[in-house]
């Protein structure tokens, strides 16, 4: 078979020494003195923003246990815990470099940290959470790339790859819809994470990434150049690539598990300002200025990016259909 594995591994574990290049949502809204902190409703940091939001869902005030699954440089978890102290957090990354971070970040807190890849660690590490996040990035995890379509004509018995035969079970097993086009890419280690989630019955699960499926509000489509294009697309960053996440894959995949889901976008919880300056910023593409161009990139992630909310319960989700999400 003809397809390609693309995996961040070895550069997140031997070359990954900053993030300041690939500038996250999370770490862009941490600086309350920065330009995009000033155009939001909120002059809140993401971590207190999205905490907010988990809220309108389950009640955050009852969580304990909660694991985030690579924290970045540990700002979202310091948000967590200086918005609930009663938090009792772990951090798990692949990254030394950002496990480093992190400890200097949240050092005044009573934080576990583990150095390793969710994707190998034993499931037994994963009882009593009842919150696990995972946010920005799900990208980072294994994509096969270049897949054939073909792959589904053949007969089950008859495949022999065993990477092959792996996609072909996560498809029929969840119902996945077959993909359109005769060549695409298959975010393997996203369903695996989250497969993994699911089938330990974790509570609540937050994900939130790069997605290939989001499209703006209507009232936003003059000026974001936003296409669902269907299929994770690579995103080419210093010493490695990520891809965008196929979110209806993980939907189909939580309702597979019993859980209720809520999909949105991350403008759902992060709202800004609309005035003449921000009319004039989308409309030049933010061509002209330095700041008015980071301002434009992040209004347009705020709407590239999705997320989804896993709840396991029924009362909750009860809840969150009285607090649902607008549609656009």
């Amino acid at each position: 078979m003809d397809y390609e594995l693309n995996t961040t591994n070895k550069y997140h574990k031997e070359y990954l020494n900053t993030l300041g290049w690939e500038l996250t949502i999370c770490n862009s809204l941490y600086d309350d003195k920065g330009a995009i902190r000033k155009i939001l409703i909120e002059n809140e940091s993401f971590g207190r923003l999205l905490y907010k939001h988990l809220n309108r869902f389950f009640p955050m005030d009852k969580i304990k246990k909660v694991l985030e699954i690579g924290g970045g440089y540990g700002y979202l978890m310091k948000d967590f815990l200086d918005t609930n102290s009663a938090l009792i957090p772990t951090m798990i990354d692949i990254s030394p470099y950002l496990i480093k971070k992190q400890q200097e970040t949240l050092k005044n807190y009573k934080v576990t940290f583990i150095e390793d890849d969710f994707l190998l660690v034993d499931d037994t590490m994963l009882a009593g959470y009842d919150l696990v996040i995972m946010n920005e990035n799900l990208g980072d995890f294994p994509t096969v790339v270049d897949l054939k379509r073909e792959i589904f004509n053949i007969p089950k018995e008859a495949i022999t790859d065993p990477l092959v035969k792996k996609i072909r079970n996560f498809f029929e097993k969840y119902s996945l819809a077959l993909p359109e086009r005769d060549i695409f890419n298959f975010n393997l280690g996203a369903i695996e994470a989250l497969e993994k989630l699911c089938r330990n019955t974790i509570p609540y699960i937050y994900i939130g990434e790069h997605s290939c499926e989001a499209q703006p509000p209507l009232q936003l489509r003059p000026f974001l150049n936003i296409l669902p294009v269907g299929n994770p697309e690579r995103i080419s960053l210093m010493g490695h690539d990520e891809y965008t996440i196929k979110f209806s894959y993980l939907e189909d995949m939580g309702k597979f598990f019993g859980y209720n889901v809520i999909r949105g976008v991350f403008g759902d919880f992060i709202p800004f300002r609309w005035d003449k300056k921000i009319e004039y910023i989308l409309a030049t593409k933010g061509r002209y200025g330095d700041e008015d161009e980071m301002i434009y990139h992040f209004v347009e992630d705020l709407y590239k990016y999705e997320f989804l909310i896993f709840l396991k319960s029924d009362k909750e989700a009860h809840n969150s259909k009285i607090n649902g999400l607008k549609e656009y």
